[in-house]
């Protein structure tokens, strides 16, 4: 007889990361024989009609049943217990008429949404922790470390960290500190991991180049989203040491985010160097393969211990190196033991031009670090391993039924 998971996400299936990362997991328990339901809160403004068609397409192809509440915003200190409340009936209900056994919890809100079935009708919960939520709203400014708020989530995460039959965590640094707080088994590391199929390093049409007149140039890359975590400042100042040294260097910012917000903090001495555009996610790769070098600088705190930004991953694997600051998950690590990067130590001119002369005596081995890059993001960033401990982590949960 199959496991039957109910996945709960308070995050949509029309949000890309989602839809291109989450999905492709689901569909590897799928295959292996587990029977997969989804709960999603969906955005209205994303949720259109012919998304939601190719979305339902592409589920049923896969076996796989989808239920979608609305997510909501607006009078955030209702909003939120309304969904979560109304989301505990909703998986109480699922989880009756659907016969399931288990309850994949991804991030602590929807923990506690799945864990009315758990306690009452005794089922297995996996905790997929996407981070430690209390400590990143303090990190972001919306908590203060002694409010009412950060007392009860902590309080939640920890307890739901214990009662889970499973925790997965992305990084190794989340893992030693589930570690040292006394829980010490069946805890998995997967982090963001990447479809390596879909990037990979491949040829750019010419005029796909040229469409940027980017031809000839040394391309710095960023892509993703920018706010709250991104340091998009402290980008550009590293690009303005970068302009000195290559003045035919040219930083490509790839973005969902408002082109005019990013716009306003780029400088008037730079700004014919900076390109600022939006794509879709199939077109990511072909950015990436215009690209030399890809960036990202993220606040580094203590909630980011447990990060694992999915653009590292995807840069990798089209054969970029990157530069990034110290402290952000296993990053760090990861770029120092394989050569396939530079880590910047602090956010000044000097440590910017001090590393810009180590990423270019690293350029030197051309197609060699290239290919370096592509064999990290394989051994480590692989979205068929992640699925395979995926796999893993349900057949313990069924060994023990």
């Amino acid at each position: 007889m199959e496991n039957k998971t109910l996945y709960i996400s308070y995050m949509g299936l029309t949000e890309p990361l989602l839809h291109s990362q989450v999905l492709n997991y689901l569909k590897i328990l799928r295959q292996s024989g587990i029977s997969v339901c989804i709960l999603s809160y969906e955005k209205r403004r994303l949720f259109k009609k012919h998304n939601v068609e190719i979305i339902k397409e592409d589920l049923n192809k896969a076996g796989i049943k989808w239920i979608s509440l609305g997510y909501h915003k607006r009078f955030q200190f209702l909003a939120k217990p309304y969904d979560i409340i109304r989301g505990m009936f909703v998986a109480l209900y699922i989880s009756i008429a659907g016969r399931v056994d288990v309850i994949h919890a991804r991030g602590t809100f929807c923990a506690l949404i799945g864990i009315l079935p758990c306690l009452i009708l005794k089922k297995k919960m996996v905790f997929d922790m996407r981070g430690l939520m209390a400590e990143e709203y303090v990190d972001a400014g919306l908590w203060k470390k002694n409010s009412m708020a950060y007392k009860i989530v902590d309080r939640l995460e920890q307890y739901f960290i214990r009662r889970a039959d499973e925790v997965i965590v992305l990084t190794g640094n989340a893992r030693e500190l589930i570690l040292s707080k006394g829980r010490t088994k069946n805890i998995t590391l997967i982090p963001a991991c990447t479809d390596l199929n879909r990037f990979r390093l491949k040829d750019v049409d010419n005029g796909f180049k040229s469409g940027y007149s980017l031809d000839k140039k040394f391309i710095l890359i960023y892509t993703g989203s920018l706010g709250t975590w991104y340091m998009l400042s402290e980008m550009l100042d590293f690009y303005k040491e970068l302009l000195r040294v290559d003045n035919s260097s040219a930083f490509f910012i790839l973005s969902q985010t408002s082109k005019a917000w990013i716009e306003q903090y780029i400088p008037d001495n730079i700004k014919k160097n900076v390109i600022v555009d939006s794509s879709s996610p199939e077109n990511v790769v072909d950015f990436l393969n215009l690209a030399d070098v890809g960036i990202f600088f993220i606040k580094s705190c203590f909630s980011k211990r447990a990060s694992c930004p999915t653009k590292f991953g995807e840069y990798l694997a089209c054969g970029l190196p990157v530069v990034i600051n110290k402290g952000i998950g296993d990053t760090e690590e990861i770029v120092r033991k394989n050569r396939v990067g530079v880590v910047v130590e602090d956010f000044s001119a000097q440590e910017y031009r001090k590393k810009i002369e180590e990423l270019k005596e690293l350029l030197k081995e051309g197609d060699a670090l290239r290919r370096r890059c592509r064999d990290v993001a394989e051994r480590h960033f692989s979205l068929a391993q992640g699925g395979k401990k995926y796999v893993e982590v349900y057949k313990r949960l069924k060994a023990k039924a």
